[in-house]
């Protein structure tokens, strides 16, 4: 049987605005991926992972997602926990929520636990405000779901697919989630840019199903975004690069200061002959 899993995913519209009780969209990124390997031990539980392997009671700070996961599952248990992602972390990706959703099902799995998985999601959802402070579920919802959702005050809604192809470029720095939260909220002109992203928002809702309308709401996020100071001039490069290519839209994604643009384009394979120019880049294309 296959190791459980979880999914990264691409904002699309809506980061940070979603803080504010704008409605956001997000899409699941298939290929990439976070499995666990649980295996139960009668000696102390270990971590494998790209970034730290030991034992797990020396798990540092940054994993306190994951730490909250395994010390709320594993109770008496001991167990050999490796992780095998594809998922960069720092990347906008939502690798903490999938890792986080990863574990969670795999002890589940693994330990006979009999959880459902809206009990699996509310654990996962205090995982994630360990490591992001007050996190809007946003991530989470989406690197569970196999389809694009409408995010609104807590709720997903599914959406049908957009029949379009997401070129998504790292640009190699990573993001600062924390930095970025704060400097959007002390942003001067804070107040009149969240104003036009809920307003953005709204525009990618009602024009969901076509292309070029989603597209044009991703151009106007991202120069609101960059208003808010959260754009590096990597992800200014990659973007107008994108949209020299023949993008219906680009943004960066995720909390900004680094991380990951996103470029929309009305197929894959227009998707690909664009990833074509960004071969000194980690890239992916993946249809929405």
């Amino acid at each position: 049987m296959p190791s459980p899993r979880a999914h990264a995913k691409a904002i699309i519209v809506g980061e940070h605005s979603v803080l504010n009780g704008s409605c956001a969209i997000a899409a699941p990124l298939a290929g990439l991926k976070i499995e666990v390997d649980c295996s139960p031990t009668v000696f102390e539980s270990s971590i494998h992972t790209d970034g730290f392997c030991g034992k797990l009671r020396d798990l540092p700070s940054n994993f306190s997602g994951v730490s909250l996961v395994a010390s709320r599952l594993l109770g008496a248990h001991c167990a050999n926990l490796h992780f095998k992602s594809s998922i960069p972390q720092g990347a906008g990706l939502g690798s903490s929520a999938a890792s986080a959703l990863a574990l969670a099902r795999s002890l589940n799995s693994s330990l006979s636990l009999g959880m459902k998985e809206g009990e699996i999601m509310q654990i996962c959802s205090e995982a994630e405000d360990a490591v992001h402070g007050r996190a809007s579920g946003l991530d989470l919802a989406t690197c569970a779901s196999s389809v694009p959702i409408l995010f609104s005050r807590g709720a997903a809604t599914p959406l049908e697919p957009l029949k379009a192809a997401l070129l998504i470029v790292y640009s190699g720095e990573e993001g600062r989630t924390q930095c970025a939260i704060k400097k959007a909220a002390t942003c001067p002109g804070k107040d009149r840019i969240m104003k036009e992203l809920k307003e953005v928002c709204q525009r990618a809702k009602e024009g969901w199903g076509d292309p070029e309308e989603v597209g044009a709401a991703m151009g106007r996020a991202h120069r609101l975004l960059r208003d808010l100071g959260l754009s590096t001039p990597k992800l200014e490069k990659i973007v107008g690069k994108c949209e020299d290519l023949g993008a219906l839209g680009a943004k960066l994604t995720g909390s900004g200061l680094g991380g990951c643009a996103i470029a929309l384009f009305k197929d894959a394979p227009q998707a690909r002959a664009a990833r074509r120019a960004f071969y000194s880049f980690d890239t992916w294309v993946e249809e929405v």
